[in-house]
């Protein structure tokens, strides 16, 4: 419980430690340039998409016609998080502070904080966070279970090395998830067997970036502390919330309810 209690109070949020397109499969690969008005229209498909769906849901007849609209709701967010907002979001400078908050990527005079990317990005999906800042600043284990607050969906690993980590989050099957780390939360990638993060570096570059797991300096940072990793839109409760338009409110854990 002591070592437990350690990693949630290490999982603060982000604070620096050092200095339909795919999505990039290099971290060195250059963001291609932003255009403004081509994302907000494709937001604005993912939008027309998710009503559409959000209708069908309603008037299905019965669990089966359901859960095979869920199903279809989650590859299609799935595909639009890789296909349009990470690689929209690429290359967008990292920072701290006022500047830090921005709901869309590469806005003038404006860095992203790793919770605010994590917040921004899945509200560009459409998912309704209550709040946005409120996610953004609460502890990443905190945003994690409200995002998936199955007890079986938390999965922790204490002081293991990058290549291991990656090998076990890949176990955990295809799909999008959450890390949390000391000082720092991420979006995690599991696709074909590669394992990449995609997130808002304070290290290198100091860009959002999309990157392999096994190799980056954040995850070599947070060894100490170890890492909390939860799937994301994987279960039926937040795709019928992403569906719906419901917002997901934000959970307070206490000590012990990790």
């Amino acid at each position: 419980m002591r070592r437990a209690l350690v990693l949630v109070l290490a999982l603060s949020g982000c604070h620096e430690e050092t200095a339909a397109a795919s999505v990039p499969t290099a971290a060195t690969a250059g963001p291609a340039a932003h255009d403004p008005a081509a994302y907000e229209a494709a937001l604005g498909r993912i939008e027309a998409r998710r009503e559409a769906l959000g209708r069908r849901l309603r008037a299905a007849d019965s669990g089966a016609a359901r859960a095979e609209i869920r199903a279809e709701a989650r590859a299609y967010a799935l595909q639009a998080m890789r296909e349009v907002i990470f690689p929209a979001w690429m290359g967008t400078p990292w920072g701290l502070g006022a500047r830090s908050t921005p709901t869309r990527p590469h806005q003038a005079d404006t860095v992203i904080a790793c919770g605010y990317f994590i917040s921004s990005a899945l509200e560009n999906l459409g998912l309704r966070l209550d709040t946005r800042f409120r996610f953004a600043q609460a502890p990443a284990l905190h945003a994690q279970r409200s995002l998936a607050p199955a007890r079986g969906d938390l999965h922790r690993y204490f002081s293991v090395a990058g290549d291991r980590l990656a090998r076990d989050i890949a176990a955990l099957g295809e799909g999008l998830y959450i890390i949390g780390l000391s000082n720092h939360i991420a979006f995690v990638d599991v696709r074909a067997g590669e394992v990449r993060l995609v997130h808002a570096s304070y290290t290198d570059a100091q860009v959002v970036i999309d990157e392999p797991l096994a190799t980056a300096r954040v995850i070599a940072n947070s060894r100490a502390a170890g890492y909390f990793v939860t799937p994301l839109l994987q279960d039926d409760r937040l795709i019928e919330r992403w569906l719906r338009g419901e917002a997901v409110p934000l959970q307070q854990l206490g000590v012990g309810d990790s």
